[in-house]
């Protein structure tokens, strides 16, 4: 989803470049540059909806508390070095 996201905001930010080399090099039709704006506007949108994380921040820290709460319930404890086999 992160790759989608950051490949509207590539495009968005080349229809930005486009945008303003066409006002800024000289006579500009009110047509094209209004084209030219809104195709950034169409292709920034999708990148800033999907870029923003969905959850707040405090969503997330009390989700991964009550993870790590859980398996230690569970009695889930992470392994440090792996298990030795009957050679070692």
């Amino acid at each position: 989803m992160r790759t989608y996201a950051l490949l509207f905001a590539l495009i968005s930010l080349v229809m930005l470049v486009m945008f303003s080399i066409y006002v800024f090099r000289g006579p500009v039709d009110p047509l094209i540059a209004g084209g030219l704006f809104v195709s950034f506007l169409a292709c920034a949108a999708p990148a800033l909806l999907l870029l923003k994380p969905f959850d707040p921040p405090d969503e997330l820290r009390r989700r991964k508390e009550a993870r790590r709460e859980r398996a230690r319930q569970r009695g889930f404890t992470p392994r440090k070095d792996p298990p030795k086999g009957r050679g070692s």
